[in-house]
């Protein structure tokens, strides 16, 4: 029998066939799963599809806000949207994704966002509802090879509180807000990568925030990249990349800036009165990705 429902705290067996999910779907390691599921998961905001009775496929709806100028809407960032393999081909996703949508609109949800992680699925979401919406840069660097005269940084550990009090202020205008409990997990995320959230300081100037991740002992993602105002983005750019001279370094970046523009995410409203106004500016992070 076909069923399509919220988690609750006694599906225990529930939780561990999604994590056999998560293990062939996105190839996560036991310990990102232990902290996702320490950490973030909640019961509430899991939708599953169950064929009798085991879970084939699963959809999550994380709170998050959507700042448009002044104004804050109520919004959910779709994650972990996965079929188990041997069930593909069935519409599972797409069941999943109708339900959550009745659901947003019944609580009175004002927008849906998501972050596609091929270019393939910008139509299959596009088929659903959702429009390209978000746009970034970025931009990739091969190592230095040696330290660079280009003056020394230091980076500043940040809890999510400060990382969050700092973003709320210089993040652009139009953007998504994340909470601090999905900020936690994104700390914890970064630092099981040996990385972390961290303020740039030179000399005493603070230069902004960035969140970065290092996979490898030889490469380095800033997943987030944000300047106090006033602050040239290149300069950060080449001081991180003096600082890890010896790292290949990649960069996500605001829409704002130099470089070529390439969609990121995808939007659904549900008042779209509200929001309809130039997109080239809407700032979707990868703090969470």
């Amino acid at each position: 029998m076909e069923q399509i429902r919220f988690l609750t705290s006694q599906d225990k067996d529930e939780v561990e066939q999604m994590k056999q999910i998560w293990r062939e779907c996105f190839e996560a390691e036991d310990a990102y799963l232990n902290l996702y599921f320490s950490l973030l998961y909640g019961p509430e905001q899991t939708l599953v599809y169950q064929q009798d009775g085991k879970v084939l496929g699963m959809l999550t709806l994380l709170p998050c806000r959507y700042r448009v100028g002044e104004r804050e809407a109520d919004a959910r960032y779709l994650f972990a949207v996965a079929t188990l393999p041997e069930a593909q081909g069935r519409q599972i996703s797409t069941k999943l994704l109708a339900h959550a949508d009745c659901e947003m609109q019944r609580q009175g949800v004002e927008a849906a966002l998501l972050a596609p992680a091929t270019a393939q699925l910008y139509d299959f979401y596009g088929k659903r509802g959702y429009t390209p919406w978000f746009a970034g840069r970025k931009q990739v660097f091969a190592p230095l090879g040696n330290p660079a005269e280009s003056g020394e940084i230091f980076l500043q550990p940040l809890s999510e509180t400060e990382y969050l009090s700092e973003r709320r202020k210089i993040a652009p205008k139009n953007a998504v807000v994340w909470g601090e409990r999905l900020l936690r997990f994104a700390r914890r995320e970064s630092e099981l990568y040996h990385g972390g959230f961290y303020r740039l300081i030179q000399g005493e100037t603070n230069l902004g925030i960035c969140n970065l991740y290092r996979y490898s002992d030889n490469e380095v993602i800033v997943k987030e990249l944000l300047t106090e105002p006033g602050r040239k983005e290149e300069d950060s750019v080449q001081l991180l990349r003096a600082y890890f001279y010896d790292c290949s370094t990649v960069f996500r970046l605001p829409a704002e800036g130099e470089g070529e523009l390439s969609p990121v995410g995808m939007v659904r409203f549900y008042r779209e009165e509200e929001f309809l106004q130039d997109t080239e500016q809407e700032y979707l992070s990868f703090l969470l990705d």
